[in-house]
């Protein structure tokens, strides 16, 4: 009996240390699997930063691949990508009822017309035609960054050469485009890069180049283009800002999904040997909106031009005598707005003001041996305020989607110096005995036009347009008026 107890007690007694030798090793085990999960976690990490790693080398060779290559991020080379467009256009009209003793003055808006001939108006009939050809190449060689150049070429008569008028007969760019060119010599309008920069809700754009700072600012949506919309220039830039004409400039704009704010700069001597010499600066503001889906723009901006000018305290002096000719020395500036809102689909309304904050005349010019030549002055800043206006139509009323009616309405200003100057007031009395020209008093009117036209879409390459023109009071002297009868023809490739 007591051998059994004393070996029950022996097996007892190891089974009780083999289970606290199993203890021991369960705890031991435990700790080993934690560590091995820890290493796992921190091996795991490491993993997927070497992925993340991995995946931005890869794209960066790619890109680098794909940028050695010549292609886009699509793939395509940026040849693939290039869009090429060719626009033949061609305008014959007719100018009837002008007063020849009025047609030899020098005044007009905006940008100066080509073509100016001197005093060789002769008849109050007359007929002009010309025609220009338009070559756009347009790249993008990333999704950020692309390139453009415009080569024109033009030939005809510009009426604007004989005709003054604030509000203008036919915009210069379909009219005669070599304006610092021969007849009928190619050139380049424009050729500019541009790139994007992302930034916030938006993205800054930069274009630098040889640019139009009409495209980037004044834009409007039914009166902007002189091949499809109205013809006089009065209606496709603000007529009393002095744009400068393409030449060497720069553009800085950000643009947000319902507003943009941009920052202009061109040569506004339009040569390249003085660069920043004279000065165009613009900077605008637009707001886009879109009440009851029917989208609308209202832009807002000044400008500086650096040019010098001639005020008209230097041509009283020189009438007063005390000057022995009058002095081209002051920039010009202003401001502007340019709106354009649907009513519904298939009508649109558009607005554009202007104020110019100088008294100017305009310029002063001289002969070969340094004197001031009276008759050659340009008047183009005889008037104050400019407001235009109207309406367009589209063909979609009708049953003709690519047909367009438009109708606009122009109203000038006159400024009291220039009033004074053509009445021969004051100093200006002395005007009637040195100006072969215009030996008496003109009485001073603010000057209107009106223009319709209808784009009639013939095939689908041809586009004609009949176009019908009145003026009251052109250049702002008293005058029943000239109509013009215009027939375009744009051809489109």
């Amino acid at each position: 009996m007591r051998k059994g107890l004393f070996l029950l007690l022996c097996l007892l007694f190891c089974f009780g240390l083999s289970d606290l030798s199993r203890a021991d090793e369960l705890a031991e085990l435990k700790s080993m699997v934690k560590q091995l999960l820890e290493q796992n976690k921190a091996l795991s990490a490491k993993v997927k930063e070497l992925e993340k790693r991995l995946e931005a080398y890869e794209e960066r060779r790619g890109q680098t691949l794909e940028a050695s290559a010549g292609e886009t991020p699509s793939g395509k080379k940026w040849y693939d990508r290039m869009q090429i467009d060719l626009s033949v256009a061609s305008v014959v009209q007719g100018v009837v009822g002008v007063d020849k003793d009025l047609a030899n003055i020098y005044a007009h808006g905006g940008r100066e017309p080509a073509g100016r001939a001197g005093v060789i108006m002769r008849d109050e009939d007359k007929a002009y035609a010309s025609a220009s050809v338009d070559l756009k190449l347009y790249s993008e060689f990333s999704k950020t960054d692309r390139g453009f150049v415009l080569l024109e070429m033009g030939s005809g008569k510009n009426p604007e050469s004989e005709i003054p008028s604030f509000s203008g007969i036919v915009d210069e760019a379909i009219s005669m485009v070599p304006v610092e060119t021969d007849d009928g010599d190619v050139r380049i309008s424009e050729a500019w890069y541009e790139k994007d920069f992302p930034f916030g809700s938006g993205k800054f754009r930069v274009r630098f180049g040889k640019i139009d700072i009409t495209t980037e600012v004044d834009q409007n949506a039914f009166a902007t283009d002189e091949n499809t919309q109205f013809l006089s220039p009065a209606f496709i830039n603000n007529p009393a800002v002095e744009w400068a004409s393409y030449s060497f400039g720069v553009v800085l704009a950000y643009e947000a999904e319902n507003w943009s704010l941009t920052l202009g700069y061109e040569d506004a001597d339009s040569g390249w040997d003085n660069l920043f010499d004279y000065p165009f600066l613009v900077a605008q503001l637009a707001f886009k909106t879109n009440f009851s889906n029917l989208e609308g723009n209202y832009r807002f901006y000044v400008w500086y031009q650096g040019e010098k000018h001639l005020e008209w305290d230097e041509f009283e002096d020189y009438f007063a005598g005390l000057k022995a000719r009058p002095e081209n020395e002051d920039p010009a500036w202003g401001f502007g707005l340019s709106f354009d809102q649907k009513l519904t689909e298939e009508i649109g309304l558009f607005f554009r003001y202007g104020y110019r904050g100088k008294d100017l005349v305009g310029y002063a010019y001289y002969d070969e041996d340094g004197n001031f030549d009276l008759d050659a002055t340009n008047f183009s800043y005889g008037f104050k305020h400019a407001f235009t206006g109207g309406f367009s139509l589209s063909g979609a009323l009708w049953g003709r989607s690519k047909d367009e009616i438009g109708l606009g309405f122009a109203y000038f200003v006159m400024d009291n110096d220039y009033e004074d100057y053509w009445e021969a007031k004051g100093v200006y009395a002395a005007r009637l005995a040195i100006d072969p020209l215009h030996e008496h008093a003109h009485e001073v009117k603010d000057e209107y036009h009106v223009e319709v036209y209808y784009r009639f879409q013939a095939t689908e390459n041809l586009a004609l347009t009949p176009d019908f023109q009145y003026t009251w009071n052109p250049a702002g002297l008293d005058d029943d008026g000239f109509w013009v009868f215009s027939l375009r023809g744009v051809w489109g490739f």
